[in-house]
């Protein structure tokens, strides 16, 4: 499972970066962006189906001290260290839509996630040493499960040459979750920062609009999943919205190259009611990038690299030295596979790049 694992993401060492934080990024839950889904238009008893795989990598170092380190301080007085972490996040996110009549449909989403993450240990001046004791907070593991799958009712039309694709549903809460990590930290006991699910039904909203130019293509979107209450470990997930837009060109037949730009914003996550400073305490984040897709028959493949230009963190504290003490990402590639097959004559497909 590691070997595929890290196979899958060698394309992303050429962006590795080593970042140096006061507060734990490495006790943040790592989030991806959700992959979008396109804006296809499906003719009744059509099927559309899509694998859309995501990942990045990153590396963070911080410091730790006593009583912080775990119940070794108890013990005996030990030494400041240094927690050096390497995370490789993916998701694969098998995407089905069924085409109920020429406007109404139905789409289902079903993420599959992965977390590879390692620890060094290093004294303060980065001699690396084995703590003869269990560290509560950080371990060498590979976590992987299902995350909450989408259940969405889908509308598609046209105004003119412009189509437009909205999507209404929820986020069934079918991936794990932990119990507070921050207070099983305080307690001296290990804990899980990494978690699948959220526990909790949650609505979800997008919109999606694409317009043929020629041989040029516009598009943009917007999305929205709203998490209105906690479960049942006192866990409330920040809303998250995004939104972006796109724009490619066939360059040879079947080929085209593209480029474009997100916003992602995810407000704080709360435990108990309250935003925890090593928790995720909200970012905002502008990324952009390019792709390219070519078409092989029916079968549509792309891929997509993202980084980020901008990032900003909402409610981080100068606790730590002004660190915000969150995980931040060199780039996001997403590959992707798109066809549609099976009911009558296609009433036409507008795919815009991811």
């Amino acid at each position: 499972m590691n070997r595929v694992f890290v196979g899958l993401l060698v394309t992303l060492t050429l962006f590795f970066v080593d970042r140096a934080a006061a507060a734990c990024a490495g006790c943040s839950n790592p989030n991806l962006p959700t992959a979008r889904a396109g804006n296809t238009a499906l003719s009744p008893g059509q099927i559309s189906v899509a694998f859309n795989l995501t990942a990045t990598t990153m590396r963070v170092v911080h410091s730790e001290g006593c009583p912080d380190i775990g119940p070794i301080c108890r013990l005996r007085a030990e030494p400041p260290q240094l927690h050096d972490q390497r995370f490789y996040v993916a998701e694969l996110r098998p995407i089905v839509a069924l085409g109920l009549s020429d406007v109404f449909g139905a789409e289902l989403q079903v993420p599959l996630r992965v977390v590879n993450t390692t620890i060094r240990f290093r004294r303060l001046d980065g001699t690396l040493f084995e703590p003869d004791y269990e560290n509560i907070h950080h371990r060498n593991e590979t976590l992987y499960g299902i995350a909450d799958p989408w259940l969405l009712g889908r509308a598609t039309g046209l105004i003119g040459k412009l189509r437009i694709t909205s999507r209404a549903g929820v986020a069934l809460p079918v991936g794990s979750t932990e119990e507070d990590p921050f207070a099983r930290g305080r307690a001296g006991l290990s804990h899980q920062h990494i978690q699948f699910g959220t526990g909790t039904v949650s609505p979800v909203f997008a919109v999606d609009a694409g317009i043929p130019l020629g041989r040029f293509r516009i598009g943009g979107y917007v999305q929205a999943l709203v998490f209105v209450y906690e479960n049942g470990h006192g866990y409330r997930p920040g809303n998250r919205y995004s939104g972006g837009a796109t724009g490619d060109f066939e360059v040879v037949k079947n080929l085209r190259l593209g480029l474009g730009a997100d916003v992602v914003n995810e407000q704080p996550e709360r435990w108990g009611g309250v935003v925890q400073q090593d928790g995720n305490v909200g970012r905002t984040d502008l990324l952009a990038g390019g792709a390219a897709s070519y078409a092989f028959g029916s079968l549509v493949a792309s891929l997509s690299v993202r980084t980020p230009v901008y990032q900003h963190f909402i409610r981080s504290s100068h606790d730590h030295g002004g660190d915000p003490g969150q995980l931040t990402y060199p780039a996001i590639v997403n590959l992707a596979l798109q066809t549609t097959f099976g009911g009558g004559e296609r009433s036409g497909v507008v795919e815009v790049p991811r």
